[in-house]
């Protein structure tokens, strides 16, 4: 099986996409967020609005919802960045012992370079000793890894590996509803087709083999389906992959001859200790022979959806049963590779963190300990509000940074909404942002289920802004269904 061809093989190196010739309505949150920023602006100039503040609970970004990066990653980052500050008192020892280190393998000693033998030698070294550590000893090739910035370009990159513009049907790339729309977006990206499957709700948000095989079918009549996107844990679903499920996901991409993109960015937010992350990698070597020689993966990883923070745009991919000259396209192409330089240094720590012997190694646990047990138990208390609410559910959530409750809506609102243009669930989160100030994601922002309704909500808020807005979601849905009733 030979989903991913070497750089000799008959696929188009990249697909020429005119984005003025594609254009497509704005996603369903971006005129949410605009018109906030508006009324922001608005009450800051002391105009009278019905509600007295914004208060944002769409994003899945820990920085923007309070919550600093690392302070270990920022300090080792900041002095490679001004080696003056290796002079400075209020840096701890063992980081700038770090810093030092980095500084020697830094050409010119300075991350103004390029740096790509840091990159792809240093980075990646580290990189696979963490994996091999992350997945109970399991090898990890350094040659396999692709440090980048982000996931975004990367997977782009990726299936653009799989598209032959020249055959007759268009490359099918299977994504999953709900999930990000960077996926669907990547497919067109690369000059492939994006496939919706559907995820099973009533099963908490399980991937659902037979229905994924049915999806399969009717799809290879428009196009040649070659990859499954899967993402683990889900977002914005927040459930985490059994083995068994990761077992019969493996089986069915065996059967199906697929590449499997396994999209585990959010794995540093699995935070129910009876639901544990699982790598792909892992249970597929545990699988054993001849599923663990043979099917074809991509890992990714991304230091914005750990501790790192999203604006340094860092991560990497691995690469698991592919030749490794495949490398040698991404080296060229120079999309994936010459990512920032500090967001490779913040990288690298993550992956080689602070000894317990070390100065700043109790700072840096309570951090990341902290992340998950904020997590935790902000997905139980929306669990709890949210399951008394009448006309509100949420499936059980054990990963992730978001929420993702299913809301009822009576037909008088789904009416007024197509009076309007709108999608239901949109129409409903714009009403509540005008009434409350709080700005939530509609479902429609990821995909749902036909005929069903969701809102995208964050678990990074800070558990008394939470409170509020849980206190201010049941209370205006109660009122909403009043109104429209």
């Amino acid at each position: 099986m030979a989903a991913i061809s070497t750089p000799g093989g008959t696929d188009t190196p990249l697909s020429q996409v005119n984005p003025s010739s594609q254009r497509t309505p704005p996603p369903p949150l971006q005129p949410l967020l605009e018109q906030a920023t508006a009324i922001e602006g608005e009450l800051t100039q002391g105009e009278d609005k019905s509600s007295t503040e914004v208060i944002c609970c769409h994003s899945g970004d820990a920085v923007a919802a309070g919550r600093q990066p690392l302070t270990y990653l920022q300090q080792v980052a900041a002095i490679c960045a001004y080696p003056t500050l290796l002079d400075a008192e209020c840096m701890p020892a063992d980081t700038k012992q770090r810093a030092r280190q980095i500084l020697q393998h830094l050409q010119g000693g300075s991350p103004g370079s390029y740096n790509l033998e840091y990159i792809t030698d240093t980075v990646a070294k580290k990189v696979a000793r963490y994996l091999e550590q992350r997945d109970n000893g399991i090898p990890s090739d350094p040659h396999c890894i692709v440090p980048c910035s982000g996931t975004a370009s990367a997977m782009v990159d990726v299936v653009t590996l799989v598209v032959d513009e020249r055959a007759p049907q268009p490359t099918g790339v299977l994504v999953p509803v709900p999930g990000p729309p960077l996926h669907a977006a990547a497919a067109g990206l690369a000059g492939a087709v994006a496939v919706p499957y559907p995820l099973a709700e009533e099963q908490g948000w399980a991937v659902a083999g037979e229905a994924l095989r049915q999806v399969l079918r009717q799809a290879r009549v428009r196009c040649h389906p070659k990859v499954l996107c899967i993402i683990n844990p889900g977002d914005p679903t927040g459930h985490v992959l059994s083995r068994q499920s990761m077992e019969d996901i493996i089986r069915l991409v065996a059967e199906e001859h697929l590449l499997l993109l396994a999209d585990e960015v959010q794995q540093e937010r699995a935070f129910l200790p009876g639901c544990p992350f699982l790598s792909f990698k892992r249970v597929l070597w545990e699988m054993g022979a001849p599923l663990a020689s043979t099917v074809q993966l991509v890992s990714f990883y991304s230091l914005s959806k750990g501790f790192g923070g999203g604006g340094f745009r860092a991560g990497f991919f691995e690469l698991v049963n592919i030749d490794p000259s495949v490398l040698k396209c991404f080296y060229t192409w120079g999309m994936s590779v010459y990512p920032s330089i500090l967001g490779q240094v913040m990288l690298e720590m993550a992956m080689e963190p602070p000894l317990p012997s070390d100065p700043s190694y109790p700072a840096f646990n309570e951090q990341r300990q902290g992340l998950r047990r904020d997590l935790a138990h902000n997905a139980r208390r929306v669990q709890e509000v949210l399951g008394r609410a009448p006309g509100i559910c949420c499936q059980p959530v054990q990963g992730g940074a978001r929420a993702f409750p299913r809301i009822q809506l009576p037909p008088r609102a789904l009416q007024q909404a197509r009076v309007l243009g709108l999608e239901p669930d949109v129409f409903f989160c714009q009403e509540l942002r005008e009434a409350t100030g709080v700005v939530l994601a509609p479902g429609s922002e990821f995909g749902q289920p036909e005929g069903t309704y969701h809102i995208g909500l964050s678990l990074l808020l800070p558990a008394e802004t939470l409170e509020r807005v849980l206190l201010t979601l049941t209370r205006f849905h109660a009122a909403f269904l009043h109104s429209f009733s």
